[in-house]
Order: C-alpha cells, then structure tokens, then sequence
C-alpha cells in the first residue's frame, strides 16, 4: 500500500507551534523541553488515518497529564491542538490527505467516510528511564 507523507516544513510549522505553547505555559525552563520538540513523521498508510510521532523529553508526558507527586496538569497537548494555527495546519493536512486518498484509490471517491479522516498523535519519549511509559495522551484526539 502507497504511504501519504507530509513534508518537513509542514511538520516543523506544527513542531514551531507546540514550542510556541510549552513557551507561553512558562514551561521554558533551561530549554531542555522546548529543543526536544520535533514532529518526526505524519503518514497515511491507512485507510482514512493520519499518524503523527512527536519526539519529545519524557516528562511532558508529566507536565501534560500531572501526577499524584503534586506536578498539576498543564494540559499543552490539548491547549496545542485549540491554537487556531494548529487547526489550520490540519486542516490543510487532511484536505491534502484526502486529495491523496483519491489519487491512490479512485474507486473511495463513493465512500463519505473519507471526508473526515482520523489524525492519532502518538509520543516518542527521549531519554525516558521509564520502559513502559506510555505514548499517547489521554485527553487529546480528533
């Protein structure tokens, strides 16, 4: 099966935007989080589905969701995935996707399935001690 893959400068525009929002959080720190930010894949080789990898420092999964130590729940994914940027982004993704879509497979053109593709965001955690950590957020899906 063809694979759909978005080019860097789009990935980096959303990779920007993200940084943008771990910035205005006040999450800056020592730069750390903020340099580690990179959206390294947005492909489409499913049916109707858009994956993308955020490459990322294991503990904004922490600083995104909280923990029970007492770090609150900065919520950037979600507070990400509302910038209107971001929505823009996506939204010219999905329209390219779907233009791919017919392109690969003219037959689909009959199926309204294909006007509202799913885009699942799954994390690739850097230097994480943890194994088992989990890579995709809890609260953010389209």
């Amino acid at each position: 099966m063809a694979t759909f893959k978005v080019k860097y400068a789009t990935r980096n525009k959303l990779a920007r935007s993200l940084q943008k929002e771990i910035k205005d959080l006040g999450l800056y720190q020592d730069g750390t989080l903020y340099d580690s930010i990179r959206v390294s894949a947005m492909i489409g080789d499913k049916i109707n589905k858009i994956d993308i990898t955020i490459n990322a420092m294991y503990y904004y999964l922490f600083l995104d969701e909280g923990t029970s130590r007492g770090i609150p729940p900065y919520s950037i994914t979600d507070k990400w995935l509302r910038r209107s940027d971001v929505k823009d982004i996506l939204a010219e993704v999905t329209q390219d996707f779907i233009a791919w879509q017919f392109e690969q497979f003219p037959l689909l053109q009959m199926a309204k399935i294909l006007n509202n593709p799913m885009v699942s965001i799954k994390f690739n955690w850097i230097d994480s001690p943890y194994p088992n950590l989990k890579t995709d957020p809890t609260t953010a899906f389209f």
